[in-house]
């Protein structure tokens, strides 16, 4: 397995060929990114542990400017206990939320999320932190994960497509984690916020 460096410039490499492909005008130059993006498919083959569905996604050709993903997340505290989903099929365990969606403000697309995962109608009372994946939880793409603090409001849980169960845990007895959505050093800092100790975080 290959460094987080080596990592994050392979996946700065990919963005660039990806930009320089949707963008460059020149047939030597696009032949150029392309030749560059097989070389690259064979060092992330060989360096990382991804899928042949992961490969292909990472490599998937785009028509814009390559950026940061955004990935929204839920903060819901009740009774100094944190809510917690686990996946279809996973054991592990996340803050409600996901992908961003295009024609959804972040607010929107958290309030979303949470109705489609939890089953409830939620507020948003403010943003707790703004992560960068890159540092907590390096992937083939790099997000920007916004976790927002958000209260429930009505309706009830129920299983769903996406989502087995649902449950709230005290800060010290936390389950086995879904590390590639929240860590626990993400936590940690939300709780932080959360209780006043520090102002919004921000990588």
């Amino acid at each position: 397995m290959a460094s987080n460096n080596v990592l994050k410039n392979i996946q700065r490499l990919i963005s660039i060929t990806n930009t320089g492909l949707a963008f460059s005008k020149d047939p030597f130059d696009q032949e150029r990114y392309q030749d560059i993006r097989e070389i690259l498919q064979d060092l992330v083959r060989e360096t990382t542990d991804l899928n042949s569905q992961e490969l292909s996604d990472l490599f998937r050709p785009t028509n814009y400017y390559d950026t940061p993903l955004i990935d929204v997340r839920a903060w819901i505290v009740k009774d100094r206990k944190l809510c917690l989903v686990k996946g279809q099929g996973e054991e592990t365990w996340a803050l409600p939320g996901g992908f961003g969606e295009v024609g959804y403000s972040p607010k929107e697309n958290i309030l979303k999320e949470i109705q489609e995962e939890t089953g409830y109608v939620a507020r948003v009372n403010r943003l707790l932190a703004v992560f960068d994946t890159n540092r907590y939880q390096l992937q083939s793409r790099q997000y920007v994960k916004l976790v927002f603090e958000c209260e429930l409001l009505a309706g009830s849980f129920q299983q769903n497509q996406e989502i087995s169960d649902l449950a709230f845990f005290e800060r010290e007895k936390m389950p086995a984690l879904s590390t590639k959505r929240n860590t626990e050093e993400q936590l940690n800092f939300l709780w932080e916020v959360y209780d006043g100790k520090r102002d919004l975080y921000c990588d």
